[in-house]
């Protein structure tokens, strides 16, 4: 799981996606890897998470998956060039990647929406970005085609727009994926 450094509301998107996210796909019995651009614990109010591996260390070659929470980034916090190379080999290579709201624009440009069905913010948000042509937006809810996964609304999305957040249903059909794509429990993520 890639996890980014910075947030508008750190100790949320910490404890009600990222917890939420590593919490059910442990409990799925998956081995969960964090990687962050700086390595560094990231420290909420309530809560710290710690990287377990170092960004310029992963190959995808070594996982079943990536997962990409949204964390409400901001400003100044765009995904790494090596995110983006691990998720386009993840796209390449057929395995399941789940992208939440700040993220799914990182999956879009790694070609993992293209002939897909996706969640986004909104269509209109789509219609001007290049990487989402080819696409098929459906929405904001939890979208699974295939081995990609999307959803619209994190927890923060969740609480400014006061609509369902959409983590449990898109690390649930992240496992499922997993699952199909004949990942085993003890797989690493």
């Amino acid at each position: 799981m890639f996890v980014r450094d910075g947030s508008r509301d750190l100790d949320l998107m910490l404890t009600r996606e990222v917890g939420v996210m590593k919490n059910l796909l442990e409990s799925a019995g998956y081995s969960v890897d964090i990687a962050t651009a700086s390595g560094e614990p990231m420290v909420g109010e309530t809560t710290t998470l710690t990287p377990t591996v170092n960004l310029g260390e992963v190959d995808m070659a070594d996982y079943a998956g990536i997962a990409l929470p949204c964390m409400g980034p901001a400003a100044g916090y765009p995904m790494p060039e090596k995110v983006d190379a691990l998720v386009a080999q993840a796209v390449m290579s057929g395995l399941p990647v789940a992208a939440s709201r700040g993220s799914i624009s990182t999956l879009a440009k790694a070609g993992g929406i293209n002939n897909r069905k996706y969640a986004f913010a909104t269509k209109v948000d789509t219609d001007k970005r290049p990487e989402f042509a080819g696409g098929t937006f459906m929405g904001t809810g939890v979208v699974r085609d295939a081995n990609i996964i999307t959803s619209a609304i994190c927890p923060m999305a969740a609480r400014d727009l006061d609509m369902t957040d959409g983590t449990e249903g898109l690390t649930q059909a992240f496992i499922e994926a997993l699952a199909d794509a004949g990942g085993s429990p003890s797989t690493r993520l």
